[in-house]
């Protein structure tokens, strides 16, 4: 069942029930990891064991004498025009696989992909060019038996190697999906924008959209029965016939219509910021495009820095009609970056950062973000949600760090789960949910530097640490789509490469959605010079990978003329092209665009309820961290006399931040102002929950300017003066809400802000605490010592100035935990948790650290048996007191450390499991963790997953004065029938 909604309230956020997950978000998946992840001995027990794993009979056994041999994957030969399969110019898609990485083609390697890759300068024409649908010359591969089902189940129509869909029998006289498709859209009473000249809205955007969404409080969400998901697990992990039927009636040029994308600012005029009806009917009649992505206001035709819901309403389904009625017919499907809430919307709820949402260790905050954020998507008529990045943040550098959950897999594979299930829920018949697409498929920010860097991970480290997270994504959560990361993975482009795209994510995850390209394909060829120019690009980017949908951003539509040659001159089968698009028109019935295309205007009144506001407050309350509380400075109390200083209290923007290079609020010459009054500021915070008479007691000072190193000497001594009336002093450090959106070269925060607290320490001798606003975590230098008390606030959002405030002031008990580790120097950069048990491991805190204003203590750990072994697990129990005056939520993590694993180091702390409970003061709650010998498993260097026999030490809340110790003995005596695809040892 689907987590109870979250509810506001103040010294106790949630209660106990709310705060427990979902029975099928378990942290740790082990039967499923260990089928997916294995290297048996045999094929026969690998492919047996995916099977069983995803509920699927297994296939016929392999005898053993041909599994001595590396497997060779029996995908469906493309034999295209104009070229031959055994020419010495044949192309192998399948070289890395078959010639175990040596890049040389294999051409007696049976069922491997033969195309013809163009020279450099030859033309891709061919006399014998292939147009249509290709009905009559499909591949024999592609054929099935007359007596199939009418849905196509993907886990049968698979190829478990190649990863590529096989096409059902046609059926004739069907109704077509586009017969009942709505035509008009339903009527919305917009008023014209107001026309400013290109060049004045490229140097501020000097209107607002004088429309606002609401005008309800609360709302009821649809009762979710089931799950909608794309997993080969799913029964719902199928190509409908009627879908078969349609991608079958698309000519070539329809098809990768279907495959590409457009920036909605190629829709808008140039002059005026309205939509171009002519430019909207040449990519919908010329280039048959099928999707569009993100928002006006992050285009140079924008009209306003913040777009309501119902002008955004107004653009889709004015774009929409033409697309139901002309070229293809298909509807489009609109995409928007959502990590957050649907921070593009005006009005809409923008919760935290997903970084900020993993320090909850609360899985539900996650759904609950993805929910709101998909109902107000389908509010503005976009249907695809641009969600978190599954991949762990190990380089606190990176840009898109803060788009993950941290760096741990178990917290990062829980969280995107239940983020999965929070935007999508049953999608399918549920139209307040979207379909998601996560990002950061994979190793995204393992270095630093820009998006193309080449980045280093073995492919042991990206199975054991990395692929877990996108696991629960596809397998538990049942993601519709992701998100291909930019850039090279060991020197190997991502986006040209069979491995990752078709091995790893296809055959391994048994991914079955639609993957969208992180960037335009012939970025390749520009950036990473791994292409001989941008039609070779593109080739090589569909003929090599599984990519689906891909950024046009060429007005003209060059890759689209570009894919466009391939197929006709025979370079890339027209079959490639049909896998992808049924895939995408699959989705696009999912989410009832076949029914009703446009916007729904009931949806609009319930963008940013109270509800959805209190939601947001709520996760935020969850996310706040305690780093420090030297001589319990905090909490405040409202007689105090207390000093705010630094530009982050009074701004709503800064709080709201910007991430990953998408502008997640306005930018700062827009200021506060766009938000018309819906966000929060800290001081706003701190009047609400002092109330107005103790307002006399508070006084704020914005002190220095984030983007200017130096502060006027007569704002210094007018805050010294201040300083000293007051009996403490809290300041605001942080981020620059630019300096969110890229990589960083150093992490130490701006020297002239650890300055500003230096100066005022050494002038006035009173208490100081420090509020940390920040996306990543920034070197303290000298403000870690200097300061009493440090509440880290990430990136909260227009909604955290309340909750904030009421932190600080007692009102609410800080429960969050730190998801990564935040470093003392910059060589820490890079560590984790689970690094090797030999490294050195000094942060400034640790993984998991986080304070509150009670005083708990957990007994010793008990165990019901001291031997784990396959099939045979361990229950652990803790028992966690609260000694203080105030109800606490209380994190529990557990820990495993290996003694020794055969030729590899083992982690110096793996968490395994954790869970939040409420302990109530002067009461005591015990907490129970299952622990399994077979999520004890590692990756080798060939990725077979053994158990080593050896003592393991179970810990409890490493790092803190609660850790608590206990040794078991991991045993390989016995074999559970569900283990047999594990080597023991």
């Amino acid at each position: 069942p689907p987590p109870p909604p979250l509810q506001p309230q103040a010294q106790k956020p949630y209660n106990t029930q709310q705060h427990q997950p979902p029975q099928s978000l378990g942290i740790t998946y082990p039967e499923e990891t260990c089928a997916i992840y294995s290297g048996p001995k045999t094929q026969a027990a690998k492919t047996s064991a995916s099977h069983q794993a995803y509920g699927a009979p297994p296939p016929a056994a392999v005898p053993a004498a041909a599994a001595t041999a590396p497997p060779k994957p029996a995908r469906p030969t493309y034999t295209s025009k104009g070229s031959s399969s055994s020419s010495s110019s044949a192309w192998n898609v399948d070289d890395y696989l078959n010639t175990g990485g040596t890049g040389q083609p294999n051409e007696t390697a049976p069922g491997s992909i033969s195309a013809h890759r163009p020279e450099v300068g030859e033309s891709t024409e061919s006399t014998a060019s292939t147009t249509g649908t290709g009905a009559e010359e499909t591949s024999e591969a592609y054929d099935n038996d007359a007596s199939s089902a009418q849905p196509v189940d993907i886990n049968d129509q698979y190829n478990k190697q190649a990863g590529r869909l096989m096409r059902p029998t046609k059926t004739a006289g069907l109704p077509s999906l586009l017969d009942h498709t709505l035509q008009a859209p339903p009527p919305m009473a917009v008023p014209a924008a107001v026309a400013v000249g290109a060049a004045k809205r490229r140097r501020l955007h000097p209107l607002l959209d004088p429309l606002n969404p609401g005008g309800v409080d609360m709302y009821a969400a649809a009762e979710e029965r089931s799950v909608a998901g794309v997993s080969s697990s799913s029964a719902a992990a199928k190509i409908d016939e009627d879908v078969w039927r349609l991608v079958e009636s698309l000519s070539v040029d329809e098809k990768i219509g279907q495959m590409t994308q457009i920036h909605v600012g190629m829709l808008l005029d140039a002059h005026t910021g309205d939509v171009n009806m002519t430019a909207v009917q040449y990519w919908v009649d010329r280039q048959k495009i099928g999707s569009v992505i993100d928002t006006p206001a992050n285009s140079d035709r924008a009209q306003y820095p913040l777009y309501s819901p119902q002008r955004l309403a107004n653009i889709t389904n004015a774009v929409q009609q033409v697309a139901v009625a002309r070229g293809s017919r298909v509807p489009l499907v609109w995409a928007m970056d959502a990590a957050r809430g649907a921070s593009y919307i005006k009005h809409a709820a923008m919760f935290p950062a997903p970084l900020a949402v993993a320090a909850s260790f609360q899985p539900q905050c996650a759904y609950v973000a993805g929910r709101v954020a998909a109902k107000d998507l389908r509010a503005a008529g976009y249907q695809w949600a641009l969600g978190p990045s599954a991949d762990i943040a190990v380089e606190k550098k990176a840009a898109d760090m803060a788009l993950g959950f941290g760096e741990d897999p178990t917290l990062a594979a829980a969280m995107v789960a239940s983020s999965v299930r929070g935007y999508q829920g049953d999608y399918r018949r549920d139209r307040m949910r979207a379909a998601v697409c996560i990002r950061g498929f994979i190793g995204a920010d393992q270095q630093p530097g820009a998006h193309a860097a080449q980045r280093a991970l073995s492919d042991r480290q990206l199975f054991e640490y990395h692929l877990p997270a996108f696991e629960a994504a596809v397998a538990v959560g049942g993601a519709a789509s992701l998100m291909q990361a930019p850039g090279a993975l060991g020197g190997e482009a991502l986006g040209t490469s069979p491995f990752y795209s078709r091995h790893v994510l296809r055959s391994t995850l048994r991914f079955r959605g639609v993957m969208l390209a992180g960037q335009a394909l012939h970025t390749q060829a520009r950036d990473l010079h791994a292409a001989a120019n941008a039609a070779d690009a593109v080739f090589l980017a569909l003929n090599n990978t599984s990519v689906d949908v891909a950024l046009e951003d060429d007005a003209n539509g060059a890759r689209g003329s570009d894919a466009m040659e391939l197929v006709r001159g025979g370079s890339l089968h027209e079959d490639r092209i049909t896998e992808s698009v049924a895939r995408i028109v699959q989705m696009k019935k999912d989410l009832g665009l076949f029914d009703k295309p446009y916007a729904d205007p009931s949806l609009i009144e319930i963008v940013g309820t109270r509800q959805d506001v209190d939601d947001a407050r709520n996760v935020v309350r969850e996310s706040l961290t305690l780093l420090k509380n030297q001589n319990a400075v905090l909490p405040l109390a409202p007689t105090e006399r207390v000093l705010f200083v630094g530009p982050h209290f009074n701004s709503s923007a800064l709080l709201a931040g910007r991430l990953g290079g998408h502008a997640q609020s306005p930018a700062d010459r827009d200021g506060d102002r766009v938000y018309g009054g819906f966000g929060d500021t800290i001081m706003a915070g701190v009047r609400k929950v002092v109330g107005d008479d103790n307002m006399a007691n508070v006084a704020f000072r914005q002190g220095f300017r984030l983007d200017s190193p130096t502060v006027r000497a007569e704002d210094f001594g007018q805050i010294v003066q201040l300083a000293r009336k007051s009996d403490k002093i809290v300041v605001a450090l942080g981020e620059h809400a630019g300096a969110t959106a890229g990589d960083l070269h150093e992490l130490a925060l701006d020297a002239h802000q650890i300055n500003f607290v230096k100066q005022l320490s050494i002038a006035v001798n009173r208490p100081i605490a420090v509020v940390l606003v920040e996306a990543r975590p920034r070197l303290l230098k000298e403000v870690a010592d200097i300061a009493d008390s440090i509440l880290l606030a990430y990136v909260p959002g227009i909604h955290g100035g309340v909750p904030i405030a009421e932190t600080l002031y007692g009102f609410t008990n800080p429960s969050g935990r730190l998801p990564l580790t935040y470093p003392r120097y910059e060589s820490q950069a890079r560590d984790t948790v689970w690094q090797g048990i030999n490294s050195e491991y000094s942060p400034q805190w640790p993984f998991g650290h986080g304070l509150g204003y009670s005083r708990t203590l957990f007994s010793n750990v008990t165990a019901d048996s001291t031997e784990l072994a396959p099939g045979k697990p361990v229950t652990l129990r803790v028992t966690v007191q609260n000694q203080g005056d105030r109800d606490q939520w209380e994190t529990v993590m557990l820990y495993t450390t290996q003694a020794f694993r055969t030729a590899y180091e083992p982690e110096m702390l793996r968490l395994r499991r954790f869970d939040k409970i409420l302990v109530k003061q002067g009461t005591a709650a015990e907490v129970a963790f299952t622990l399994t010998a077979e999520e004890l498993a590692y990756h080798t260097r060939s990725l077979d997953k053994v158990i080593d026999s050896s003592v393991v030490n179970v810990t409890v809340n490493a790092f803190s004065s609660n850790q608590r110790s206990i040794s078991i003995r991991l045993s390989s005596t016995t074999i559970s029938s569900g283990a047999d695809n594990v080597f023991v040892r």
